[in-house]
């Protein structure tokens, strides 16, 4: 490791008084502080950031909007004499246009994109096991849902029939949302079919959630959310009534009633825990869910398991009648997994960055998670100092298989923009302090030598002009191809897909009416 005084390294953060922290920055060469306290004190005036030589950004993704990080960045590049910034970041994003946003708001001039086999992270590189494991949902789920989705099926096709509703096999949030925003615009025509529409829509939405919860959670989830409709409904929601009287939600609720948890990935997680325990009782595991009602099972299911010791980590806001944690139940929740008084964190989404969580040997993931960011967030919680395994559980023909396809596209996009990134350097980072010895270099071309910047610059303007009219003599070509072939034939224009055919209009169709649009392209989820 590199050989410092401890006494030059020194962290900064809210919890220390404004005049110890004054003394601190004084005091010490390397500060290790939250973006924060940082913007903070150099707004006040208590710190300035002139004498900073280096600025390390750790989770980067951070650094866009009125995030401190960003912030931090913006006041360091004002201030400092010489600025030098270094970003990193595991999830930069999953298009072009989002890195994009990241590099210019971090005005990063080059792009390294570090491998587990680079020289560089060799040394520290440990294995990771990423199993997917795919369930078959029981039969005594399968008929539960049975008669839920028929009751769906019903509520949508009328969308769809009326236009409402965009006609696609598979249903989306994005897709309600649409349908729900095309009742509005009718209702503000004073169209009597908004207002059934409306009714339908809030049924829809509440019924996806409910088939969701059955089908990629469990039945427990699926009943507790049933659960707090009922405390809405005592709080006087009506649209909640209507869809709790519904006869199909009434009895699903019935039938519900004394069942044990069926869905298998129940099972499958508590074999998981039993197994890993057993071969290594003095190691950690964290698991993760998007839901608290399936955290606060899986905490009951595995406390039944020799030698666990469970308990859960969730967010600081209230869920219905129910608190979430404060921040200092938060930090003391990890300090109990970190000094081992607790072997099995079961966590939302808050524990997968921001906060120190520690390593485990092993996470896993009751559901997938569509972002690509967050799913690397949640993967780097294992395989730091030692080997670690990652287990996805996908509830098959569920919501599961379509958002593991979505999450490995964004990241396997995201790394072929990255890819595609770095090999665009600007001519600028050349003049950028670390960034290379180019401007050493001077290029003699027959009598005439120059700097190598110099001649960078002129060659790609040229190299963009042979390009430009290279571009320019095709296009002339294929038009002129095109003026010597017989007449085209006219375009042909398709519809958009959630605009009605006139094919969807039989005889039998009931009073049947154009699909209330607004002339606004909708933005699908």
């Amino acid at each position: 490791g590199i050989k410092m005084d401890p006494e030059i390294v020194r962290t900064y953060t809210g919890s220390d008084r404004p005049a110890k922290r004054g003394e601190i920055w004084d005091q010490a060469s390397i500060v290790i502080a939250t973006p924060q306290v940082i913007r903070n004190d150099v707004d006040s005036g208590l710190i300035h950031l002139e004498t900073v030589g280096l600025l390390i950004i750790d989770e980067a993704h951070h650094a866009k909007g009125n995030h401190a990080t960003a912030q931090v960045a913006e006041r360091y590049k004002s201030q400092a004499a010489a600025p030098w910034l270094v970003a990193a970041t595991a999830s930069p994003g999953s298009t072009q246009k989002s890195i994009e946003q990241l590099r210019d708001r971090l005005d990063v001039k080059r792009i390294y994109v570090a491998k587990r086999e680079d020289d560089l992270l060799k040394p520290y590189a440990v294995d990771m096991n990423i199993a997917t494991i795919r369930v078959m949902l029981d039969e005594t789920t399968l008929a539960l849902l049975e008669p839920l989705e028929a009751d769906q099926f019903q509520e949508t096709d009328a969308l769809k029939r009326q236009g409402f509703l965009a006609p696609t096999e598979h249903l989306t949030a994005g897709l309600i949302e649409e349908a729900a925003q095309r009742a509005s615009i009718a209702i503000s025509r004073r169209d009597p079919r908004g207002y059934d529409a409306a009714r339908r829509i809030s049924d829809i939405r509440r019924m996806h959630m409910l088939l969701d919860l059955l089908k990629t959670q469990g039945l427990r989830s699926a009943r507790s959310y049933l659960q707090r409709a009922d405390e809405q409904l005592r709080d006087g929601e009506r649209s909640t009534s209507r869809f709790l009287k519904k006869q199909v939600v009434h009895n699903f609720r019935q039938a519900v009633q004394t069942l044990q948890e069926c869905h298998p990935k129940a099972g499958i997680v508590r074999q998981l825990v039993e197994e890993h325990l057993r071969k290594n009782p003095n190691e950690r595991i964290l698991i993760f869910s998007e839901y608290r009602d399936t955290v606060e099972h899986l905490v009951e299911d595995l406390n039944q398991i020799p030698g666990a010791i469970v308990d859960r980590f969730i967010g600081q806001s209230k869920r219905g009648k129910k608190e979430g944690m404060t921040q200092k139940q938060q930090l003391k929740q990890l300090e109990r997994f970190r000094n081992g008084e607790m072997n099995v964190l079961v966590a939302t989404s808050v524990g997968e960055e921001g906060l120190d969580v520690p390593s485990a040997s092993m996470v896993l993931f009751y559901e997938p998670v569509p972002s690509a960011i967050r799913a690397i967030q949640r993967r780097g919680r294992t395989a730091r100092e030692q080997s670690g395994s990652v287990h996805v559980l996908v509830a098959n023909d569920t919501r599961d298989v379509y958002v593991l396809h979505a999450s490995r596209n964004r990241e396997k996009r995201m790394h072929n923009v990255l890819a595609r990134m770095r090999l665009e350097i600007p001519v600028g980072s050349y003049e950028v302090r670390k960034e290379g010895n180019l401007l050493e270099f001077e290029i003699v071309d027959d009598d005439s030598t120059r700097p190598a910047l110099e001649f960078l610059k002129d060659e790609r303007l040229r190299l963009k002009s042979i390009e430009k009219e290279t571009k320019v003599d095709a296009s002339e070509k294929n038009a002129e191809t095109s003026s010597n072939d017989s007449p085209k034939t006219p375009a042909l224009h398709t519809r958009s897909r959630s605009q009605k055919s006139l094919f969807d209009f039989g005889e039998d169709a009931v009073d049947p009416w154009s699909p209330i649009l607004d002339g606004r392209d909708i933005n699908r989820q």
